[in-house]
């Protein structure tokens, strides 16, 4: 279909189907529903007609409507209506255009990356009865995203929704000023004052103390809210993606090596901070793992970012501050994270890479990639070929 020339108006309605279209429906489904009957009773020729069937709903979708079409296409897509396309992928910009089908938008979807299969997703609108119901205009959705959460937001106006972007690597201040953009009623420090253990009941909060700051724990990715949403809404949500997306992978991890959920986001934060190259990421927490089973410092640069208020370059100066979260002077994790790590971080933190290295530096060709070493000669070594003396 020719998109328009211009753009859509927000929160219009989508076009409803021609005439024409509906007016083969009821034949269409009568043929259909007497196969599907016929099926139980012919067993071998089951999976012939199932497929036929399903091809004829992917090009006519308004057969979902019927519940024994929907049953049928089920078996075929599986869990695809509850699986993200990529569970890495990056938020974007998708635009309902003004008369689009839901088939439309479904195919576009796929052929963009962002659903894993436009079958899928037209069978989450038939089974929730959105597929009249999307509206026109720019939505933020990410692949990371199930087919169900972005149908939920293509229903919504696209005047009446709060965008909250977080990134990784953002400490809970950037956060709480990311939410006081996005939602004038709630302060920068209304946010920072709310987000608190308190009576969280969250398996990664266990044992601390209702006081302490969710600083790491609130994970990063798009959000989409009610412009009406509270704090407390908003840092719910957060954290019920965090136990969502990490919970299970961090708790299995801190069971098995004697630790807590809440000391391996700390190295997770480390690692988000220091990997500029993602597919470093275990390589550093295998860093810092065999610092710290040998009782070495960890000499982490970002803590001291973190206690000094700012993401800055350091200076010599700065690396003999008094702070606990120094961590050239104290041994052992800082205090509490420093940043919400991403899941790459918060994986490699479950896994270290296992290796023999102690020490790493970072080039300076502009990869964000680092030399490691085994040996503190190594490293200085590689401290020379990068200009780093």
């Amino acid at each position: 279909m020719r998109p328009p020339a211009h753009a859509p108006a927000p929160g219009r309605p989508l076009r409803p189907r021609p005439p024409r279209e509906r007016s083969l429906r009821g034949p269409l489904v009568f043929v259909l529903l007497v196969l599907v009957l016929v099926v139980g009773a012919v067993g071998a020729a089951r999976p012939i007609v199932v497929d036929a069937v399903v091809d004829l709903a992917a090009e006519r979708d308004t057969l979902l409507r019927q519940p024994a079409i929907r049953a049928l296409v089920a078996t075929r897509v599986g869990a695809a209506t509850d699986l993200a396309a990529d569970a890495r992928g990056q938020p974007r910009t998708f635009e309902v255009r003004r008369g689009e089908t839901a088939a439309d938008i479904a195919k576009r979807l796929e052929r963009e990356g962002l659903v894993r299969s436009a079958l899928a997703f037209l069978l989450v609108l038939y089974e929730t009865e959105r597929e009249s119901a999307l509206q026109a205009g720019a939505y933020q959705v990410s692949p990371s995203m199930t087919p169900r959460e972005i149908a939920e937001v293509l229903e919504k106006a696209a005047e009446e929704q709060a965008v909250l972007r977080v990134i990784e690597g953002w400490r809970l201040t950037e956060i709480a000023d990311a939410v006081a953009r996005a939602f004038p009623a709630i302060s920068a420090g209304q946010f920072r004052t709310a987000a608190v253990v308190g009576q969280r009941g969250r398996p990664a909060l266990a044992g601390l103390d209702p006081k302490t700051a969710l600083e790491g724990l609130l994970f990063p990715d798009t959000y989409f809210f009610k412009k009406s949403a509270t704090a407390a809404q908003i840092i719910d949500l957060l954290l019920d993606t965090f136990e969502r997306r990490a919970g299970a992978t961090l708790q299995a991890a801190a069971t098995e090596r004697g630790t807590t959920v809440y000391e391996l986001v700390k190295l997770a934060s480390l690692v988000e901070r220091e990997a500029r190259d993602r597919s470093e990421s275990a390589t550093i927490a295998g860093v810092y793992a065999n610092r710290l089973r040998i009782g070495m410092k960890l000499d982490a640069d970002p803590t001291i970012q973190y206690a000094l208020g700012s993401w800055r370059e350091l200076l010599l100066d700065d690396l003999t501050i008094d702070s606990p979260y120094n961590t050239y002077r104290v041994a052992g994790l800082p205090p509490t994270p420093i940043c919400s790590p991403g899941l790459v971080a918060l994986e490699a933190a479950a896994k270290p890479a296992a290796h023999e290295y102690l020490f790493f530096v970072a080039k300076t060709d502009g990869t964000g990639q680092h030399l490691f070493a085994k040996t503190l000669e190594e490293h200085e070594a590689n401290r020379v070929k990068v200009g780093n003396r």
